[in-house]
């Protein structure tokens, strides 16, 4: 696992050492960012395996996922469900509003909260959470905001890379991997 932490700084592992949760957005995190309509004007996602099959093992080690998502969508709404994430708040048009609240809930401190995002509306929670992160293709000024900014584009893994390196920072990563 020490290849895989070699990748970051020290401070982004020591960030991701202490997080007890992650929450992110979805469209251009979980997604490429494209929402496709069909001709009955059907929507339609495509979401990457890898993101989702992380989820289980997030949750045997204690930490809590979720979505704080601007755009409502009964495909999030179906995604979430089928990965069993604790949360899915969608049509959220003030973020850092529902992360504090979350925050409250789930008794966090701001050290303990990872959040991926991609655009200005996250860029308000970047500013309350302990470790923030944005996909390689966001803009270039979120970029300069995040913590970190992952190897993956948004929709290819971001939600995956992210909480790895969460899992191997804090040590747990190797039982999961041994087991």
């Amino acid at each position: 696992m020490k290849k895989l932490l070699d990748q970051y700084t020290k401070e982004q592992v020591k960030k991701a050492s202490l997080i007890k949760a992650i929450f992110f957005d979805v469209d251009g995190v979980l997604t490429d960012g494209k929402i496709i309509y069909d001709d009955s004007g059907k929507e339609i996602k495509a979401f990457n395996v890898k993101d989702g099959f992380i989820v289980s093992y997030l949750k045997k080690a204690g930490i809590i996922t979720g979505a704080i998502t601007g755009r409502e969508s009964a495909i999030v709404t179906r995604r979430c469900a089928e990965l069993k994430v604790d949360f899915c708040h969608q049509g959220i048009t003030d973020k850092a509003v529902v992360c504090k609240k979350l925050m409250e809930h789930y008794k966090l401190k701001a050290k303990e909260v990872a959040y991926i995002g991609d655009d200005i509306n996250d860029l308000g929670v970047f500013n309350l959470v302990g470790l923030s992160a944005c996909p390689a293709d966001a803009m270039s000024y979120v970029q300069e905001k995040a913590d970190l900014v992952t190897f993956k584009k948004g929709g290819k893994g971001v939600f995956r890379e992210v909480a790895d390196l969460v899992l191997a920072a804090s040590g747990r990563i190797e039982k999961i991997v041994n087991n």
